[in-house]
């Protein structure tokens, strides 16, 4: 596919690596071009993101419903008549994808969306960095488009707790064991989420590891107590 062609309003994440760690940015498109597409704003800190390094561009197109995968030279802020947009250059045929545009990792917290003066107790189900699913309670009153904000906790002790809230947009339904579940892209995902969500996995992975180690050794420790054995009558 021609970057070109990508319709308006395609979702983007765009994985630049910075001190050797991966950076997924999300964003949106807002034209297709010859030589890249112009997308929304992003901000960094209190200014315009400037990336000049080649990168990879993972770009969901609404008009086929797929995914594909670009090679971009850079990412730049410019001004429009518009206002200040950026522009990712990339000359590149994109490949189609066949997965989701970014990893889904299940989460199960207790949380909340508030929508059209309604709060719902929620279940957060899983996220990935450009969108989120949640399992509602009750009758629910929202549509595909509606806006909402979701609230949750993470966290496995009072040391590491992290509240977050941010907006997402409804883009389908589904059912997970009779109860209403909900899909939502999220535009601008807190960054601080993945990575609460990698230390949390991590600890799992540590705490599994250290468990099977201790198995090993009570399992394969074989201790001679015929030397001890006057001691252990005593």
């Amino acid at each position: 596919m021609r970057i070109e062609d990508v319709m308006r309003g395609s979702s983007v994440l765009a994985e630049i690596e910075i001190q050797n760690q991966q950076v997924l940015i999300s964003t949106e498109v807002l034209f297709g071009m010859k030589d890249g597409v112009l997308v929304n704003r992003i901000m960094v800190g209190d200014g315009d993101l400037i990336w000049r390094r080649p990168c990879k561009l993972t770009i969901h197109n609404k008009r086929d419903e797929r995914t594909y995968v670009f090679q971009a030279a850079s990412i730049e802020p410019v001004e429009t008549q518009y206002g200040p947009v950026h522009k990712i250059v990339s000359s590149s045929e994109g490949e189609q994808k066949e997965m989701r545009v970014a990893e889904r990792m299940e989460v199960i917290r207790l949380g909340s969306v508030f929508s059209h003066g309604i709060t719902y107790k929620a279940i957060i189900y899983d996220i990935s960095a450009t969108g989120i699913a949640v399992i509602l309670d009750g009758n629910v009153h929202m549509k595909v488009g509606d806006n909402c904000t979701i609230r949750f906790i993470l966290g496995d002790t009072k040391e590491v707790l992290r509240a977050f809230e941010f907006e997402a947009e409804v883009v389908r339904f589904f059912d997970v064991k009779g109860r209403v579940a909900v899909g939502c892209r999220v535009k601008n995902m807190p960054p601080g989420v993945l990575d609460a969500l990698n230390q949390i996995e991590a600890q799992k992975e540590l705490q599994a590891a250290l468990s099977e180690a201790e198995e090993d050794v009570v399992l394969n420790v074989d201790v001679d107590t015929s030397k001890y054995s006057n001691i252990l009558k005593e």
